[in-house]
């Protein structure tokens, strides 16, 4: 087999294919394109085509990143934002994420923690679900 540059187009059509198996924001493609060799100077130009296309969309990233989080990870607000901003994604964005996080199971998320770790010390426990993302404020309301 040749091994051969490839073109911007097929750069571009093999990062919308990445976009299409998942949801990916900006970053994850920025490293997946380095990480496949592809001309830096491409990067940019990939990265407005895949937003311009819809492959890309950082509301509907973070929604997915934050539905994730909640509902199969367990983690709080905290960390959940962390990660976001570590992604470089708009703080704006972030917000509305966090804002439409299902009370109900976040709740139910923390107390299933704090049950599962009730046999250790209050402050290893505490320790634990703060590093988990939640708050202190938070922690203490349910452990009362």
């Amino acid at each position: 087999m040749v091994n051969r540059e490839l073109s911007k187009r097929e750069w571009l059509d093999k990062a919308e294919a990445y976009c299409a198996k998942s949801e990916h924001c900006a970053a994850d493609v920025r490293r997946k394109l380095y990480e496949w060799g592809a001309p830096t100077d491409f990067s940019d130009e990939i990265e407005e085509n895949l937003y311009a296309n819809d492959f890309l969309n950082d509301a509907r990233f973070c929604h997915a990143y934050v539905h994730d989080k909640v509902a199969y990870q367990s983690w709080g607000r905290v960390k959940i934002q962390a990660g976001l901003r570590a992604l470089g994604l708009p703080e704006s964005e972030i917000q509305k994420s966090l804002d439409e996080i299902d009370e109900k199971q976040y709740r139910t998320n923390l107390e299933a923690l704090i049950k599962q770790r009730k046999s250790d010390g209050e402050e290893k426990r505490l320790r634990f679900l703060l590093q988990r993302g939640f708050t202190y404020d938070e922690i203490k309301k349910i452990c009362k």
